[in-house]
């Protein structure tokens, strides 16, 4: 098994199981962040990102996960509470001394959207 696979795996059943040690054994400490609404740099924003998220998962299901080199793409189903649902998602992650040091996230991002905006007070 290649250190991408490996640490791919590790990863993906640390999110499964909402394990954010688990997560953060997979990430490099410089690991950059890059989603349809924020971007960043370091473990200490991307685990933060990752408990606000955790709460919300119901499941993960991976569809697919390709490799080539230093980099894999998976595509999964991140099912979360309502109002979100199913967040059908790809992310790109390169390792770097085999740990994931780049992460780009693709996904609809309109209905977390919803998550931003103040409750509106209606009369």
């Amino acid at each position: 098994m290649s250190s991408l696979t490996h640490t791919i795996d590790a990863y993906l059943t640390a999110w499964k199981n909402k394990d954010i040690d688990a997560i953060a054994a997979c990430m490099h400490p410089d690991v950059h962040f890059k989603g349809p609404m924020v971007e960043f740099d370091g473990i200490g924003p991307f685990l933060a990102s990752g408990r606000r998220i955790l709460p919300m998962l119901v499941d993960f299901r991976v569809r697919a996960v390709f490799e080539s080199g230093d980099t894999a793409m998976i595509a999964y189903d991140f099912l979360c509470s309502a109002p979100i649902g199913n967040c059908r998602t790809a992310e790109l992650v390169t390792l770097e001394d085999g740990l994931i040091r780049d992460v780009e996230l693709f996904y609809d991002a309109r209905p977390f959207e919803l998550l931003t905006r103040p409750a509106s007070g209606g009369n």
